[in-house]
């Protein structure tokens, strides 16, 4: 009976790895669970389900172990050999290495760290709402008042039958005694169906899909929200994401009032945003008044973004 998640993903390289025939009789119910496998699911769906899983996973590993991976599971697209030996041999010379021995240690190096997300992925309830960002793009326009931010976001399917999900901002306005005024429209991509007033300065909108989506499926949709005036924001815009995010571009226009400082938050505890205030690593805007950051493999309850002070 295997034992871990790491014992199971090293079952499945063997013959043609994920491409066999039998090859969901050798995934084990760790990762079954980690990938949304349910007992109805076909072979097919369960091949799909955990190659989809296991891509967008290794997509967020170093070069060598990313491709050490991918062939040992044979889902790389230029390593389908017969042998795993084989396929071994193909990713020792995309790395540079002589001999297979050194692709597999990688391999399984990877799969520790596949492991260890994937067991997160059944332990964190914050996961188990069937979708993860791909990636998110904001605009947040402060030379307008009330400002706008902009967010296109392409989300991934992690189960089938997805009809929604949901979006949540948070507007602080210190000394604001009524709730803040924060709205939101879907620019494309769905309709929003449900506005829940969480707490005074927190929404959450639940919007429904066109259409339904298969688990591995993209879907790319836009939001435009607008909250506080200018006067009344915190001197920060962050993303805290909840769940999994691969890759976070913000760009922020402040135009003609340009703050005295701005400085990058990568990876900040939420509490400690207002205390946080670096010496150097001070970011210049433009010649327009925009400052743009990018974010990748991004931690679920740490928050990205930029802070300023006037």
């Amino acid at each position: 009976m295997l034992s871990t998640t790491f014992d199971e993903l090293l079952e499945i390289p063997r013959g043609r790895g994920m491409q066999a025939g039998e090859a969901a009789d050798r995934i084990g119910p760790g990762l079954r669970r980690a990938c949304g496998v349910t007992a109805a699911d076909s072979p097919v769906t369960v091949r799909r389900k955990v190659g989809t899983r296991l891509t967008e996973l290794c997509e967020r590993l170093p070069f060598d172990l990313k491709v050490s991976v991918l062939a040992a599971l044979a889902l790389h697209p230029q390593a389908h050999h017969q042998f795993m030996q084989d396929r071994m041999s193909w990713a020792a010379h995309q790395i540079n290495r002589d001999h297979p021995r050194a692709a597999i240690r990688r391999m399984k190096v990877g799969f520790r760290i596949l492991a260890e997300q994937l067991d997160e992925l059944v332990d964190d309830p914050r996961l188990s709402q069937g979708w993860h960002v791909c990636s998110l793009r904001a605009l947040l326009r402060m030379d307008v008042d009330p400002p706008q931010l902009v967010e296109d976001r392409t989300i991934v399917a992690e189960a089938d039958d997805l009809e929604g999900f949901e979006m949540r901002l948070s507007a602080p306005a210190p000394g604001l005694a009524a709730d803040s005024p924060i709205e939101a429209s879907v620019l494309y991509g769905g309709e929003i169906t449900l506005i829940e007033r969480v707490t005074p300065s927190h929404r959450r909108f639940v919007v429904r899909l066109p259409e339904p989506l298969r688990a591995g499926d993209k879907h790319e949709y836009g939001v435009r929200f607008t909250a506080n005036p200018r006067a009344l924001m915190p001197p920060f815009y962050v993303l805290t994401p909840l769940q999994p995010c691969d890759q976070f571009t913000v760009r922020v226009r402040f135009g003609a009032e340009v703050p005295r400082r701005i400085w990058r938050l990568d990876g900040i505890p939420p509490r400690a945003i207002d205390d946080f205030e670096p010496a150097d690593a001070l970011l210049e805007p433009d010649r327009l008044g925009e400052v743009t950051l990018e974010f990748s493999r991004l931690h679920q309850g740490l928050s990205y973004g930029m802070r300023w002070a006037t």
